[in-house]
């Protein structure tokens, strides 16, 4: 670590306070219904995050500390330090040194080639990221950069692939209206990735984007086979087995179309081949229902099955549910008024789930306003139909100083 004096540097720190509500409502006619007491769904929650934002000298940083409650659960408390990195100088060169949020991509519900942070999208009202630990070597011009970056320097192999030690290449460069993005990395789980991103901009009113990534291999956690014995079906630990995919691909296509009046839309189809397919979502609801069907056998408990079905709902987990997806969004803003609007409707095409969220915001000065609701619904054996949840609504407050 190179030691800077910190008073080279002026400091500039900002104060949010946040405080976040969320009503969640559970589907009650789920397979998994017996399991349910044993998950988060359906659970209500809130949190007041008090966040510290700016540079301290060479250091930049990004703290939290929030309090926050779930219904049938003790209240937690705890602190984060999201970010906490320096960026200098050697040689002539320059480099940034600590924890840094490493997300990037142009989609907007689903990102191929944000491999490093892979981050969860279209979340209802999430905390900040939490950044990667990383040592990386930047270079920067007026249309053109490249850093080359360590990621977890010493992990290894972890369990999940955001939290293996990597090296990654990321490219960008501005010709005319459009924006180019490439990404090079390879990491114990996933082996190589290779990946490119546009944004171009042909006119005032339209944008087109688009985002593709080869990756070597990949892990993809699904429902036991069909034939599985009653006791795998039963040990919540084999609820769900990891299988490895040879050559995955993910891809992404997008544009916006915006009035002058503040009316937007925006439409996006994606491929993720390391997405569940619609045959492993039936699949897990077949493996509910005979486990239901156990219920009143001599033998077996109530809490085996509640337990099974409970650790095979660990399969909604996951940043993206849709293999094959669609989403279109109509939104509105004024930034006289400070007021905004959005209707946010994503389809499952594999197997006709859909997933409607309707928000607004407003701000003012230091305060922000964000209200929404989200509801579940589709074909019975869709993803979004089975997920252990009809419709979550929320409410955010947060005053910044």
């Amino acid at each position: 670590m190179i030691a800077l004096p910190v008073a080279a540097e002026e400091s500039e720190l900002g104060w949010t306070t946040r405080a976040v509500a969320e009503s969640r409502s559970l589907r009650t006619d789920s397979p998994f219904t017996n399991g349910l007491d044993l998950t988060t769904f359906g659970r209500d929650r809130g949190r007041i995050e008090q966040e510290l934002r700016g540079r301290v000298g060479p250091v930049n940083l990004l703290l939290t500390a929030t309090a926050s409650g779930r219904e049938g659960a003790k209240p937690d408390t705890r602190f984060v330090a999201h970010e906490a990195y320096a960026d200098f100088s050697l040689a002539g060169e320059r480099f940034t040194v600590g924890k840094k949020v490493l997300s990037g991509d142009v989609g907007h519900a689903f990102r191929p080639i944000d491999v490093v942070q892979r981050e969860s999208r279209l979340q209802l009202q999430p905390p900040p990221l939490e950044g990667i630990p990383s040592i990386s070597w930047d270079n920067f011009s007026a249309d053109s950069a490249w850093s080359l970056i360590i990621a977890n320097p010493g992990h290894g192999r972890r369990g999940e692939a955001k939290d293996d030690g990597s090296v990654a290449l990321k490219l960008y460069r501005r010709l005319a209206s459009a924006d180019f993005h490439g990404i090079v990395r390879h990491t114990g789980c996933n082996g190589v990735e290779i990946g490119a991103a546009v944004a171009a901009v042909p006119d005032d009113s339209l944008e087109i984007h688009a985002s593709v990534l080869a990756q070597q291999r990949a892990e993809l956690r699904q429902p036991l086979a069909d034939n599985a014995s009653i006791a795998d079906l039963l040990n919540p630990e084999r609820a769900l087995a990891t299988q490895r995919i040879e050559s995955p691909r993910k891809a992404l296509i997008g544009a916006t179309w915006t009035h002058e009046n503040g009316v937007s839309l925006l439409g996006e189809l994606w491929w993720d081949g390391t997405a569940n397919s619609a045959e492993d979502w039936k699949r897990l609801a077949r493996q509910a229902a005979r486990r239901n069907a156990l219920i009143g056998t001599p033998g077996i408990p109530l809490a085996a099955v509640a337990g099974a079905n409970a650790a095979s709902t660990r399969l909604f987990d996951q940043a993206n549910l849709a293999r094959r997806g669609l989403l279109t969004r109509l939104a509105w803003s004024d930034a006289a008024s400070g007021w905004s609007a959005a209707a946010d409707l994503i389809h499952s095409l594999e197997d006709g789930g859909r997933n409607l969220t309707l928000s607004a915001g407003y701000a003012a000065d230091k305060w922000r306003v964000d209200a929404g609701l989200r509801r579940y619904g589709g074909r019975a054996d869709s993803v979004f139909r089975l997920l252990p949840e009809r419709s979550a609504g929320f409410v955010a407050v947060g005053v910044s100083w």
